[in-house]
């Protein structure tokens, strides 16, 4: 929906809150956008496995690309998950 906030949960779902369990909701969410980085134009944080485009140091997720035709990005990346260069790889001997 136009003017909504996408990291904030829809209102129906927090109506059975009161003022003080809202003020910790939305505490929450504003800990869990900040320092993801966004879309430069949608501001929407990209999902795993999305495709994104780095303009300089600015990034353009797939949706909003077309927006940016007559530009080529500097280079593409895939989103990976937090824990990808942390994980413990099995080697098996060759």
């Amino acid at each position: 929906m136009v003017g909504e906030c996408p990291a904030m949960p829809h209102l129906a779902v927090l109506k059975n809150f009161g003022p003080p369990e809202l003020s910790f909701v939305r505490a929450s969410m504003r800990a869990l956008t900040t320092g993801r980085s966004g879309c430069e134009h949608c501001h929407r944080t990209p999902l795993l496995g999305e495709t994104v485009y780095m303009y300089g140091e600015r990034m353009v997720c797939e949706l909003c690309r077309p927006l940016r035709r007559g530009e080529a990005p500097a280079r593409e990346e895939i989103v990976h998950s937090i824990e990808r260069d942390h994980t413990v790889r099995r080697r098996f001997a060759a």
